[in-house]
């Protein structure tokens, strides 16, 4: 039964990303949740959608809180989605289960081969044959006793990103650029036609296009001038809209015609679009646009050696 609560979207953030260290702890087979059961759980527990679980996952994931990772690959013509895990960022965490998954890659491949092999004897298999091993019992151990040493490396080389402090403060600030837009709990039954729910009951998206603003935006932004735009939804929407909308030509030229000229301006702008191609391989759209997203780039850091 979905249990529906009335806590503040901060907090189920937080929650969200305790759920995942209880499963990190039991540093055994069920020690990495898999999106599919995790989504469920999560849905169980609050009461949020899909889209707004993934929402949380990307600020977790963008703050260093977590790390995510593919565990199956997405195969339509076998009726197969892709599942990710998730890991917090705790190297002590990583390392037992990095361990566990390690040996258990091993007693997996003995278990089916009658052949025990070192780690790093079945990985490279793995490497040489990845047809063979993929979406197998073997493919999924080995996909996650390799990431999870991989994340071991990644925070030893680069420890300060990874700091509580570092994380806690990139959370805090990922969450004010969200301001308005972070997620809120939605009643469990859909309101009959006509009813109106009551003020602090409406569900509020991360999704910049999901909100009020964008509706205002989207209806009047054709009779505004870009200087007016800015001064009323501010640069940090502006570029969200028209990122969200695929409008990459349009940052071109603006951006190209020094309309759009500040230093922080741009570097905002190059960072949303780093984060942006993150979601190549989960959004076709974007994948379709590259090529105007690269040249947005190149545009960008062109006008950068003269910004102010």
């Amino acid at each position: 039964m979905v249990q529906r609560t009335d806590k503040k979207p901060v907090k189920i953030i937080e929650e969200v990303y305790k759920k995942i260290i209880e499963h990190n702890a039991k540093a055994n087979h069920e020690g990495i949740p898999h999106s599919d059961t995790f989504e469920k759980e999560i849905q169980s527990l609050m009461g949020i959608d899909k889209s707004e679980i993934e929402q949380i996952i990307k600020l977790l994931k963008d703050a260093h809180k977590i790390f995510t990772f593919e565990i199956i690959k997405d195969d339509p013509d076998n009726d197969i989605i892709r599942i990710d895990g998730y890991v917090e960022t705790d190297l002590q965490t990583i390392r037992k289960l990095k361990n566990y998954f390690q040996k258990l890659l091993m007693d997996e491949y003995e278990k089916q081969y009658n052949k025990r092999l070192l780690v790093h004897q079945v990985v490279k298999d793995m490497y040489a044959r990845p047809n063979f091993y993929k979406n197998t019992m073997i493919g999924q151990i080995g996909n996650k006793a390799i990431m999870l040493e991989e994340y071991e490396n990644l925070i030893e080389r680069n420890f300060t990103e990874y700091t509580e402090n570092w994380k806690t403060n990139k959370l805090a600030e990922l969450i004010a650029l969200a301001g308005d837009l972070l997620v809120a709990p939605k009643p469990p039954v859909q309101d009959p036609p006509g009813n109106k729910r009551k003020p602090g009951g409406a569900p509020v998206s991360l999704r910049a296009v999901d909100s009020p603003q964008y509706q205002d935006y989207s209806s009047g932004k054709s009779t505004q001038s870009l200087d007016k735009v800015l001064q009323i939804y501010g640069v940090e929407f502006f570029f969200r809209i028209n990122l969200r909308k695929y409008n990459f030509d349009l940052l071109r030229q603006i951006v190209e015609s020094g309309e759009i000229d500040r230093r922080a301006d741009l570097v905002l702008l190059k960072d949303m679009i780093q984060k942006v191609k993150e979601n190549f391989d989960r959004d076709p759209g974007l994948a379709e646009n590259s090529e105007k997203i690269y040249k947005l780039e190149r545009i960008i850091s062109r006008q950068m050696l003269y910004s102010h």
